[in-house]
């Protein structure tokens, strides 16, 4: 038992080095000024409301793929399913390094890189909670906080590649500054691709090593009686208890993926999870622009997103770990009543520095409390493996949301709309948040036996009964 503790710790670590891989998804808001200005030095018509659209389609490819990394988990080595993703995610970014075409970029870097993250996303996730089934929310947020702090890391290591001198952008154009063509920053972004697709392979190397899925759990369920744990039988006795020991999954006790598709929660929870990640997603994706019209302090600016990342990171643990001892709904209706205080305070404070670090922060920290105790709700209510099915399902609610929040920027940025006005809304669409998950039921879904489980049931009654005689 002690081994296989230690197997399932090293599985985790090696889900959060995977993870460290999968969330450069979040690099691009520190790359992107890198990016346009490489693409605009080769087409001059380029600008960074052209690029804007790279974070949407990153999603778009996620989501897609999200689904296929849970649903090949039952039939391929998990280590091959990181193979394929990988690679596709790798040789994408790296392929678009040598690109100068903006629409073979955005296929290339967004799409591929997008897909490759969704076939991995779970599948490490799921490792994880086949070792620590009662532990779901710690593994989960563990795991899923190398995915937070990821552009954290990364993002020195792309200033320390392209922009070593820390020179400043001054070209203006569509949609912000880039930096010139006579820049030696303009030049430097495919070889900042390409070293970091390096050091992916290595994170990737390291995951394949580390994470294995615990074959104990795959071992079908034998039905264990209270007269067959004391039957005279030692062999008999110590099979029922290593039977009950590995059980921890109850793999044959789960749904399958149609019956679940049935259970209304599934739909509830995709509206309630679009309503409630609205407004933090927004703030994580818009918080530079928003900023900047106020304060101008550029310093200012990279010590918000820089913090963001690490806050970002470090909540998914701590609120997903919160979430095993005192539930789903306390934690995410904590979660909630403190978005929409900040929403609806956050035009009241955002010209105060001080004050307007904390309120992006808390905005970072509950996004990732959301992203964390997702699919740590999906696993407890519908299994291991068909929760971790739904949860992709479901989160494909994050695609509408960046595409809104794409919508909402779009329509500031050309006066449709104010900040004051967008804030309000959003805080409105939390608080709807609020009463679904105030009614939301989280009890595990109740698997309807058919006529085979019936008969499956009483054969494994009479198999009981001549062991016992």
């Amino acid at each position: 038992m002690a081994s296989e503790k230690i197997k399932g710790l090293i599985c985790v670590i090696g889900g959060i080095i995977l993870h460290l891989f999968l969330g450069c998804f979040y690099l691009w808001g520190n790359i992107q000024v890198y990016i346009t200005s490489y693409l605009h030095k080769h087409d001059p018509s380029i600008t960074l409301e052209d690029t804007n659209v790279v974070f949407v389609l990153l999603n778009l490819g996620q989501t897609l793929s999200m689904p296929i990394g849970p649903l090949l988990f039952d039939y391929l080595p998990v280590q091959l399913i990181f193979i394929i993703g990988a690679s596709i995610s790798i040789g994408g970014v790296f392929i678009s390094s040598f690109v100068t075409n903006l629409y073979l970029y955005e296929l290339m870097y967004p799409l591929c890189f997008g897909l490759g993250i969704g076939f991995c996303y779970m599948p490490a996730v799921m490792c994880g909670w086949e070792y620590f089934p009662q532990w779901k929310g710690a593994v989960t947020g563990s795991i899923i906080a190398g995915f937070g702090f990821a552009s954290f890391i990364f993002g020195f290591v792309s200033i320390a590649i392209t922009n070593p001198d820390g020179e400043q952008a001054e070209l203006k154009v569509a949609g912000g500054k880039i930096f010139s063509t006579e820049s030696p920053v303009s030049s430097n972004a495919p070889s900042m691709l390409r070293i970091m697709c390096g050091i992916w392979c290595v994170f990737l190397i390291l995951a394949l090593l580390m994470i294995h899925r615990n074959t104990a759990s795959l071992v079908p369920q034998i039905p264990i009686s209270s007269a067959r744990m004391h039957s005279n039988d030692v062999a008999l006795t110590s099979m029922a208890e290593q039977a009950q020991d590995t059980s921890n999954s109850d793999y044959s006790n789960e749904p399958t993926l149609g019956e679940a598709l049935r259970d209304y929660r599934v739909y509830y929870l995709y509206a309630a999870m679009f309503l409630a990640s609205s407004f933090p997603y927004f703030i994580a994706s818009s918080f530079k622009t928003y900023e900047q019209i106020d304060l101008h302090d550029d310093r200012f600016i990279t010590l918000v997103g820089s913090l963001g990342a690490v806050t970002n990171g470090l909540s998914r643990g701590v609120w997903a770990t919160l979430m095993d001892f005192i539930g789903y709904k306390k934690v995410v209706m904590g979660l909630l009543t403190l978005e929409i205080i900040i929403a609806f305070t956050f035009v009241a404070v955002h010209e105060v520095k001080t004050l307007y670090l904390i309120w992006v922060l808390a905005s970072f920290s509950i996004l990732g409390g959301q992203f964390a105790t997702l699919p740590t709700l999906c696993g407890k209510i519908f299994g291991l493996h068909t929760g971790g099915k739904i949860f992709t399902i479901i989160f494909s609610t994050f695609l509408i949301v960046s595409f809104a929040n794409y919508i909402f920027a779009t329509m500031e940025a050309r006066g449709y709309i104010e900040y004051s006005t967008l804030f309000y809304i959003l805080g409105l669409m939390a608080t709807a948040a609020l009463c679904m998950i105030f009614f939301l039921d989280v009890s595990p879904h109740v698997k309807t036996l058919s006529s085979k489980d019936h008969d499956k049931q009483r054969n494994d009654n009479k198999i009981e009964e001549q062991l016992v005689d």
